[in-house]
């Protein structure tokens, strides 16, 4: 995994964090529901992705033989007891244990030269595609 994929992923839930979210769906079908509307954005966007934009397309690859977002899985896989837990007996819900302050510095952070703007607009995407409400307004 590139460091700007684990970049972003950080990225990625500290704006779920500051969206007001405290927990989403983990590899089920409105996980992937959600990854999908992310990968519809950054297709749409990918130019203004800047010089990661060829390793974040990586996270949105969907495998054939399983037919899911195995690389941003592994990726928010790897952020259990870091940013997020799974406290679940099923890990079908990742709770996120970042708070506020935490997001907060994670997003002032200029090492993807991509805007929160388009980072907000990701999470929004998600939460749109794994109907997830959005609480607050970033």
């Amino acid at each position: 995994m590139y460091n700007s994929e684990e970049l972003f992923i950080d990225k990625f839930i500290a704006c779920l964090r500051k969206l007001g979210i405290n927990s989403f769906p983990f590899d089920n079908e409105d996980f992937y529901n959600g990854i999908e509307n992310m990968q519809q954005y950054f297709c749409a966007n990918r130019d203004k992705m800047g010089e990661y934009q060829n390793e974040l397309a990586m996270l949105f690859i969907k495998r054939p033989l399983e037919g899911v977002y195995s690389e941003f899985r592994n990726a928010i896989s790897k952020q259990n007891g870091w940013y997020i837990a799974f406290e679940n007996p099923e890990y079908v819900v990742a709770s996120i244990k970042l708070d506020n302050n935490g997001a907060s510095y994670i997003l002032r952070q200029n090492d993807l030269n991509i805007g929160n703007d388009y980072l907000f607009e990701f999470a929004k995407a998600f939460c749109k595609g794994a109907e997830i409400p959005v609480m607050s307004k970033c």
